[in-house]
């Protein structure tokens, strides 16, 4: 994941592009626990992956590049 997919420090709501990002993977440690963090992200993760365990899966996958 480079940097250019990635959403600036800050509010995303203050973003003029509407374009939704990929969290950091630092970010994802907190959507696993506290999804409303990010509502415009997780609707689009919950469209692309309707299964929980899918979308849980991704997000533990986002929040280990973190720990590695």
């Amino acid at each position: 994941m480079n940097a250019a997919t990635e959403y600036p420090a800050g509010n995303p709501q203050d973003l003029a592009d509407p374009v939704i990002r990929i969290p950091r993977a630092a970010d994802a440690r907190l959507l696993l626990h506290h999804q409303e963090a990010n509502p415009p992200f997780m609707d689009v993760l919950q469209d692309v992956l309707p299964d929980e365990e899918a979308r849980l899966a991704y997000l533990n996958h986002l929040a280990w590049q973190t720990r590695s």
